[in-house]
């Protein structure tokens, strides 16, 4: 399995696989946040980690979590376009992936160059030519669109009644993004060398 990790002279930002076992409660609160707002104190996690544990792990696929030094910033899903809430026309292209990204709390300024950082990472690699994403629910001031967008994704046309869906590619992201990024894969074997 693959880890993204960074460029220690640039930044501070770690990613790395969410763990079943230490990871439950901040998975757990990210996901309440997101789909619960403050309606809930609880998010019921049994079903998620059935997803989990049948998620494609391969190369860069699987569940991140995206840190600055200790503190979580958003947990980042990398999937086949197959494996998400597409329709077919968008996973016909072998050289994209999809995403999801998950935050812990949207008034964070550091989002922008963390999630920088991912998309650069992703697309420095070879057989990645393109990121999907989707969105519910997305209004002209959802800060999650606005950050796609500063990002290099751009919204395609979609049915109004539809999740809307972005894509970023190498010329959207842009290569000045990609030079200036110094992140890095790296198997999880650099950790320990």
């Amino acid at each position: 399995m693959f880890a993204l990790i960074t460029d220690p002279a640039y930044t501070s930002f770690v990613v790395r696989p969410v763990n079943k076992t230490t990871d439950r409660l901040i998975v757990r609160e990210i996901f309440r946040r997101e789909f619960y707002g403050d309606n809930s104190p609880v998010y019921p996690d049994e079903s998620l980690w059935e997803i989990y544990d049948r998620m494609e792990t391969n190369g860069v696929f699987g569940a991140y979590l995206v840190c600055h030094g200790e503190q979580v910033l958003f947990l980042l899903e990398i999937h086949p376009p197959i494996q998400m809430d597409l329709t077919g026309e968008h996973f016909a292209d072998p050289n994209a992936i999809g995403i999801y990204c998950f935050f812990y709390s949207l008034e964070e300024t550091i989002y922008l160059p963390a999630f920088q950082a991912c998309i650069a990472s992703l697309l420095d690699n070879p057989g990645i030519k393109s990121i999907l994403t989707s969105l519910n629910g997305v209004t002209g001031s959802d800060p999650r669109a606005g950050l796609l967008e500063k990002s290099g994704f751009r919204r395609l046309r979609t049915p109004s009644n539809k999740p809307s869906i972005y894509r970023c590619t190498r010329d959207s992201f842009g290569p000045e993004k990609l030079l200036s990024t110094r992140i890095l894969f790296a198997t999880a074997s650099s950790f320990i060398e």
